[in-house]
């Protein structure tokens, strides 16, 4: 038992002697609530009798000098070893039994059978709190007082309520505004993705219009690439058509035995040079015009093993296809097709396509100091390091 009570302590004997009823001066109030409590002993021949729940049913019986009663009063084993037990007077009993003696008696059943002992009888007073004895109209003035700190306690109880609704109603605006935030926080994210995911596609799209038109500008410059330099001849092909002509020593020597060579002189050097500057300006031009984009079947060139950080083996303008490149802006180092531009040695411009996938990668040269600049990701919109 925890907290405040009042214990009186009493010995009971099992034996078959009937003794004066033991008072051992005890006395309890009609105001002790929950506090009146009583412990025993339990003796057999001298030694404790040991009892517990397991073996016995223990309880109390008691009666006032008025009459009231309590029935049944269960007990609590405390020390079952040392034979104590307790039990706690009720309150209302105690009202009751108010300036009487009250006469109590111990009953230990076995459990299991029908075996009973009842213990020698004890007694104890109760007697009227001092409080209760106040007269009535004091007893009114205190009342009073009593509702006034009622109705005080009341109001500021409501008070309290009050606070805790306006407390409550914030909670509720500021879980409200939250939500608010968040919800419109999401919707601008979704949004954004959404704009990001539709930039992205366009741009792929953009992309690849853009390289359709480059192949096909590449395509209608091949046509007329073909078409211009249908026709012509090359340096050999010169050469057989030539064998046909005399040669300007064998004019000579035949104008010799026609004519006088000191007076034809002039003519045949004149006659000499004019060929020689129509087949250099034949020769080239036929080079310059037959710059070619594929070989005779259609087919680019294949450079193998470019190194695609120095960019080497990558000197001129035209369309190849980049054998196991080192260094490839493609991170799983994949072949793939490359389109150069370049408008002088310093200034140029590659377009590098994995075979395999749909990835566009571009690199720039601006000129002697900068020199080749990072690749770009042109399909993901990403400069690489």
């Amino acid at each position: 038992m925890d907290g405040l009570y009042k214990e009186a302590f009493i010995k009971s004997v099992d034996e078959p002697y009937l003794r004066p009823i033991s008072d051992e001066g005890i006395g309890f109030y009609n105001m002790d609530i929950n506090t009146a409590v009583l412990t025993f002993q339990v003796l057999k021949n001298d030694f404790p009798l040991e009892i517990s729940s397991v073996n016995t049913v223990t309880y109390a019986y008691f009666i006032s000098e008025n009459g009231s009663s309590t029935g049944r009063v269960k007990v609590e084993y405390v020390k079952p070893m040392d034979g104590i037990i307790r039990l706690t007077l009720d309150n209302d009993f105690l009202k009751a039994a108010t300036d009487t003696y009250v006469t109590g008696q111990i009953y230990i059943t076995a459990v299991g059978r029908k075996d009973t002992v009842v213990l020698n009888e004890f007694r104890f007073r109760v007697k009227d709190a001092l409080i209760n004895q106040i007269d009535s109209d004091i007893k009114i003035r205190y009342i009073r007082e009593i509702d006034d700190l009622v109705d005080d306690f009341k109001e500021k109880i409501a008070n309290v309520s009050k606070n805790f609704e306006s407390i409550e109603n914030a909670q509720a605006e500021f879980t409200a505004f939250v939500n608010g935030l968040k919800n419109n926080f999401i919707k601008q994210v979704n949004d954004l993705k959404q704009e990001m995911n539709s930039f992205s596609d366009k741009t792929q799209q953009d992309i690849t219009d853009r390289l359709n038109a480059i192949d096909t500008k590449l395509l209608e410059a091949t046509d007329k690439l073909n078409i211009k330099t249908e026709g012509l001849v090359n340096s050999d092909q010169l050469i057989r058509e030539l064998s046909n002509y005399v040669t300007n020593k064998q004019f000579t020597d035949e104008l010799g035995k026609k004519a006088n060579t000191s007076d034809l002189t002039a003519i045949s050097s004149d006659l000499d040079k004019l060929i020689q500057e129509k087949v250099d300006t034949s020769i080239a031009k036929i080079a310059m015009q037959q710059f070619a984009l594929t070989d005779k079947d259609g087919y680019i060139p294949k450079i193998e093993n470019p190194d695609l950080e120095k960019m080497s083996k990558i000197d001129k303008s035209g369309l190849y296809y980049l054998y196991n490149p080192i260094n490839s802006p493609d991170p799983d180092n994949q072949s793939g097709y490359a389109f150069v531009l370049a408008r002088s040695s310093t200034y140029k411009k590659i377009l590098f396509m994995p075979y395999n996938k749909h990835k566009i990668y571009s690199r720039n040269m601006m000129g002697t100091a900068t020199g080749w600049g990072s690749w770009y990701d042109a399909t993901s919109n990403i400069m690489l390091k």
